[in-house]
């Protein structure tokens, strides 16, 4: 009898900021008054209904007082990108908000930030965003094939995954053609995404990105 055929294991990438060089030139201003307990831009209690369960989670936008003022300075570091971080949040261009709002358009959420530069004039337009498409790690990683992955069991029941490297899990097939971008409970506030993603972001000539490759 013939073998079955394995099903091939699309790629997918750790998807994070580029943090080598100099910091980026702007700051947020106002993140003490974003919220009356001065928590800034994360939502707290971060899992207010128990360790994931959702739909609420830790990277949901809280209801700000005031609108994210960015303030901009040239002096203080090298020009913006199209994706920087703050947080487990995303600042993104307007260029970067628009390929993910075509690319991946229910998997993200924006909110348009006020910038400004030190001298008083207007700054470059950036938006807050976040990825909130959060799948189960039960659903996802493929624990045989993945290096080095533990589990811990929360007081919930629910499991935090270790890893030396996130980029050792490995994700199961049955993710192929399904999520272009996404977080994993229980891999912190890592945000994955595949390769048509990827290409997607490489085609656009977008700044500031990189790529760490999932075991394969």
């Amino acid at each position: 009898m013939k073998a079955k055929e394995k099903r091939p294991v699309p790629s997918f990438y750790d998807m994070g900021i580029d943090y080598q060089g100099r910091v980026r030139c702007f700051q947020l201003a106002n993140g003490e008054s974003l919220q009356n307990d001065g928590n800034g831009l994360v939502a707290m209690p971060a899992w207010p209904d128990g360790y994931g369960q959702l739909p609420r989670h830790p990277w949901r936008f809280p209801d700000y007082l005031e609108t994210p003022r960015l303030l901009f300075d040239k002096k203080r570091g090298r020009p913006a990108r199209d994706l920087e971080a703050q947080d487990g949040f995303w600042y993104v261009s307007r260029a970067m908000k628009e390929l993910l709002e075509r690319v991946e358009p229910d998997a993200c959420e924006f909110r348009k930030c006020d910038t400004v530069w030190v001298s008083g004039e207007p700054g470059p337009e950036y938006w807050l965003c976040s990825v909130t498409r959060l799948l189960y790690g039960w659903d996802v990683i493929d624990f045989e094939a993945s290096r080095g992955l533990t589990q811990q069991a929360t007081p919930n029941g629910l499991p935090r995954y270790d890893s030396v490297f996130v980029t050792d899990v490995r994700f199961t097939a049955e993710l192929a053609n399904f999520p272009h971008l996404f977080r994993v409970i229980g891999l912190g506030g890592h945000v994955f995404c595949d390769q048509f993603m990827k290409d997607a972001c490489r085609a656009a000539d977008l700044k500031g990105i990189v790529f760490g490759k999932m075991a394969d």
